[in-house]
């Protein structure tokens, strides 16, 4: 009798721990929902674990997966939303598979200070997980108008600098194209889509 008690509390236990973690997970998706899903500062639309989810999903990389996890400490931090930038890594890294010029752990094609080039050479290459997802957001915080978390590196003076010259802070991510973050005009709908399918996942 005493066993059946016994397993009956495990049970018991188990199940409360699990509608603790899944209260969690629903309270961030909440919490985010009232966050754009174009708006770059905020808490996240979506939780840790859904991204994740999204994440292996698609098939991404370690690159990938083992900084998710990262963005979701030090993001906040700066008000920033961290499933923004995992999404934006994802589009610049191809999902961790880095086919450009750009190395892991840069996770958003981050060049070194005062260079205009695009060889391997001129891109930042941090040696660590941490130092990357760290860098790319610092690299948003120029844009957002946001202090640095430690020294940053040393593009974010010529971001900030490039955004003081044009008169305003970033907001949305409407606002990262058209050689703002990226050259290219579709890069927005192509951080949406991820997000969209973040949501769905």
């Amino acid at each position: 009798m005493r066993r059946v008690g016994l397993v009956l509390l495990a049970a018991f236990l188990a199940l409360g721990l699990a509608s603790h973690v899944q209260a969690q997970a629903e309270t961030v998706d909440r919490a985010g929902a009232m966050r754009d899903p174009g708006e770059i500062l905020g808490g996240a639309r979506h939780s840790q674990a859904k991204v994740e989810r999204y994440a292996r999903s698609m098939g991404s990389t370690q690159y990938i997966m083992r900084t998710i996890p990262i963005y979701y400490k030090l993001a906040p931090q700066r008000n920033i939303a961290p499933d923004v930038l995992v999404a934006q890594a994802m589009v610049e890294t191809g999902y961790g598979r880095y086919g450009g010029d750009s190395r892991p752990w840069n996770m958003a094609g981050i060049k070194k200070g005062g260079i205009v080039g695009d060889e391997p050479r001129d891109f930042e290459r941090p040696a660590t997980a941490y130092a990357g997802v760290r860098m790319h957001v610092n690299h948003m915080a120029a844009y957002t108008g946001n202090k640095p978390i430690g020294k940053p590196h040393d593009r974010f003076y010529d971001a900030r600098a490039a955004q003081r010259e044009r008169g305003y802070w970033i907001r949305n991510i409407g606002q990262l194209g058209g050689g703002i973050w990226a050259t290219d005009t579709t890069y927005d709908d192509k951080i949406r889509h991820i997000l969209y399918g973040m949501s769905r996942s």
